[in-house]
């Protein structure tokens, strides 16, 4: 089996608003743990405490074509404070993911007036994640 995990593949929404302007960051689209799901505390005496987080929390970084109109939008989002809901599938596979509780914690850099222009980076936070891979 070939599966194919390219943008056009990825059906992503932030907000119910589909997202389809993506920029030339690779990848364009990254998930990854806020906190660590266990600690793992280690006393001296050779005995330990295991401490697990319910939910661990996901960040979401999205890059984006400048002057896009998905770009207008994320960054209205941003600039309004607006909570933040974050749905992604692939299609062909089973993957899914699914934040929600969300803030935009960042607008990112922007690389301007040279021979090349960096892409419109927004980055997000979830307190509430369900994802198979």
């Amino acid at each position: 089996m070939l599966n194919n995990f390219s943008t056009e593949y990825n059906i992503v929404t932030v907000n119910g608003r589909q997202i389809k302007d993506w920029g030339q960051a690779d990848p364009a689209i990254t998930e990854a743990q806020i906190d660590d799901k266990s600690a793992l505390i280690r006393g001296q005496g050779g005995n330990a405490t295991r401490l697990d987080r319910i939910n661990p929390g996901r960040t979401v970084t999205l890059a984006l074509q400048p002057g896009s109109a998905d770009a207008t939008y994320l960054q209205a989002l941003f600039e309004s404070n607006a909570n933040i809901t974050y749905t992604r599938q692939v299609v062909g596979t089973l993957e899914t993911s699914f934040g929600d509780q969300g803030v935009c914690t960042s607008d990112g850099q922007s690389g301007r007036a040279g021979q090349s222009i960096t892409d419109n980076i927004f980055t997000f936070q979830f307190n509430q994640w369900t994802g198979a891979k």
